[in-house]
């Protein structure tokens, strides 16, 4: 399957990624038997880089799945679940897993059939104790009590002096340490918050282990990948882009990869795209695509030099000037298509959409500093 543009719909937003270089996924069908030698023999080949950059990718892999569970639900409370020394082990995590989920269970059974949660751990400073946090919903008759105390981010305050503030409530059904829980008013910030806590450190600990517990009935985020023209795109995002509240861009250098993410409100106004109405307006056309290696990225490069050149001032080009480039590239192509297969790793429209993108930022910080 080869794709160009990801949209990830969540509960009160839709996020689309256009990747600058197509995306091929390729069937992975490996034993069990293939996957232990292939652990065994890395354990002895790796290098301390590939060590590093292996703990890296779980690290953003179990970020990416939390966030993506907490992005698709609405919580109601913010958990924190710490471990009394004295009634369980604070050092073994399976023992406290294996606790939490018989917690969470008898919670389900007696107070809230249908609740929802996801817990993360937290590695003390130590790197031996656990203790736990967590979004809660739908928690039915579970009881909470007025802990006194108020707290705005990080710093709590006696009720007396900010009864204004968030209520701090405390959880008499967990026995086995303190608790606390706050009520969430923007589930994005506490899905964001969340996954602050998912570290190296804990990922070094938690070798080849589950790094959460979330619930069976928690909803998950709609994903749709699509290869779209890149004339079409630019002609789709023109349209949408009064809708856009956020948007960024991240290199990936060892990929050779470079992703536009941008998010669109589903509750900002009733014309707020979703993953559908993005795509289905426009003639969606499907264009073959080969993803080259770098041998062939070499030649192609090589090729351009010989076959098309801008005159060069010896400056940094303008954002206009660097536009004007861009399509002057392009007319070239259409008038000389036989010198398309050495563009085919260069998407036009992707960087006069990224320029235009980057042109109008500083255009909006321009305005604000006046």
């Amino acid at each position: 399957m080869i794709y160009n543009v990801k949209t990830i719909e969540y509960l009160d937003s839709i996020q689309v990624r256009t990747y600058k270089r197509p995306v091929q996924t390729k069937p992975k069908l490996t034993t069990t038997k293939q996957k232990i030698n292939n652990r065994k023999r890395a354990e002895y080949e790796r290098t301390k880089k590939q060590i590093d950059h292996s703990i890296k990718s779980s690290v953003n892999r179990t970020v990416n799945q939390i966030y993506a569970i907490s992005r698709s639900n609405r919580w109601e409370y913010f958990v924190t679940l710490t471990i009394d020394p004295n009634k369980l082990d604070s050092t073994d995590f399976n023992l406290i897993s294996e606790k939490l989920n018989i917690w969470t269970n008898n919670l389900k059974k007696r107070y809230a059939p249908d609740l929802k949660y996801i817990l993360v751990p937290e590695l003390h400073k130590d790197k031996s104790k656990w203790h736990f946090h967590g979004l809660f919903a739908n928690i039915g008759n579970m009881p909470l009590t007025f802990s006194g105390k108020t707290c705005i981010g990080k710093f709590v305050y006696d009720y007396v002096k900010k009864p204004y503030a968030t209520k701090v409530y405390n959880i008499p059904l967990w026995k086995y340490g303190y608790s606390t829980a706050t009520e969430v008013k923007d589930t994005g910030k506490a899905s964001s918050y969340i996954t602050k806590y998912i570290t190296k450190d804990v990922s070094r600990v938690l070798v080849n282990q589950h790094r959460y517990l979330a619930s069976q009935n928690n909803d998950r985020p709609v994903e749709r990948v699509f290869n779209v023209d890149y004339d079409t795109l630019t002609k789709i995002y023109s349209k949408h882009l009064p809708n856009i509240n956020y948007i960024s861009d991240v290199e990936v250098p060892h990929a050779h990869q470079e992703i536009i993410y941008m998010e669109f409100n589903k509750n900002q106004t009733p014309e707020t795209p979703t993953a559908d109405i993005l795509f289905d307006p426009f003639e969606v056309k499907r264009t073959p695509v080969d993803v080259p290696d770098n041998e062939t990225m070499k030649q192609r490069s090589e090729a351009r030099k010989k076959e098309f050149t801008l005159p060069r001032s010896g400056r940094t080009l303008t954002g206009k000037e660097h536009l004007e480039n861009l399509r002057k590239l392009k007319q070239y192509l259409k008038d000389n298509p036989e010198q398309r297969k050495n563009y085919n790793d260069l998407n036009i429209d992707f960087l006069i959409l990224q320029t235009k993108r980057k042109m109008m930022e500083m255009e909006e910080k321009r305005t604000c500093t006046r």
